[in-house]
């Protein structure tokens, strides 16, 4: 099996957790900050969004940590919410991530090279989507 370079970089994918019971309108303005980062924003309804972090990090000529922290700082002096970033290579590696945040809030970001030796030190239970329904199965 051989591999072929496409010149295409590896995707960056911002998972952002806000605290439960969020009213709604705090939600959209949070979602309003991840936005001003970068256009490539799904809400997950009713506290979580995905943020793409690809083209935002060309434009901001910043890291995807820096990215996040800027995140952070501007909801919680904004809004007076601290959220729980994960960013990782994939959907579930930052999704991942965000949940291995402690309250009330921070970042941890996970690099694409980094990602087997990450996971390797988490329980099945703890893989976002993936653990729970292992879990159920077991």
């Amino acid at each position: 099996m051989s591999t072929k370079h496409t010149g295409r970089r590896p995707g960056v994918v911002m998972h952002v957790r806000c605290p439960d019971r969020l009213p709604e309108e705090t939600y959209r303005q949070v979602l309003e900050q991840m936005r001003e980062l970068s256009p490539v924003v799904q809400a997950l309804p009713p506290t979580a969004a995905l943020v793409d972090l690809r083209g935002a990090l060309r434009y901001h000529g910043a890291t995807a940590s820096h990215l996040g922290e800027i995140l952070r700082l501007r909801t919680v002096s904004r809004y007076g919410v601290d959220v729980r970033v994960g960013i990782g290579p994939t959907i579930t590696v930052a999704a991942t991530a965000s949940a291995q945040v402690g309250h009330p809030g921070g970042v941890l970001a996970i690099e694409e090279g980094d990602v087997a030796d990450w996971l390797a030190l988490l329980l099945v239970e703890d893989l976002h989507g993936i653990g729970p329904r292992f879990s159920e199965l077991a």
